[in-house]
């Protein structure tokens, strides 16, 4: 599979009066990315009563991103599998153009007891399947 492609549309509510993304909507254009990504790995990383929380999530602003009617593309890959959590990277680029950079720590997180879990044997056979190293 390796890195997925997602088409990020920058909303005009998105800029500010000099026309540049505001940088908290950063996080939801990795966020949007992110969850496409994970849904093409499917229904095992996520069920009724197993889910994820992000425990921690970076962001490096490398050039202003502007508004415009053409997507930018985020790329998102597994870059570490642990026992109850893992990482994915991220970038915004436009064309070969790098935007920006993100790194999120997902963990494994078992909602009827509000706390992290191991990773269950499909979940991490997936991460692993798709791991860039």
């Amino acid at each position: 599979m390796g890195r997925h492609v997602y088409d990020c549309h920058v909303r005009f509510s998105d800029v500010d009066v000099y026309g540049h993304v505001n940088n908290v909507k950063y996080f939801e254009y990795y966020q949007e990315a992110r969850l496409a990504f994970l849904t093409t790995l499917g229904r095992s990383l996520e069920s009724a009563d197993l889910g994820l929380v992000v425990a921690r999530l970076d962001v490096d602003y490398k050039v202003p991103i502007l508004f415009r009617a053409q997507p930018y593309t985020v790329t998102s890959w597994v870059s570490r599998v642990g026992t109850s959590s893992f990482d994915i990277g991220a970038e915004i680029l436009d064309g070969d153009r790098l935007l920006s950079r993100a790194h999120a720590v997902l963990v494994a997180f078992d909602l009827s007891t509000q706390r992290s879990r191991p990773l269950g044997e499909e979940e991490r056979a997936r991460l692993l399947a798709v791991l860039e190293e």
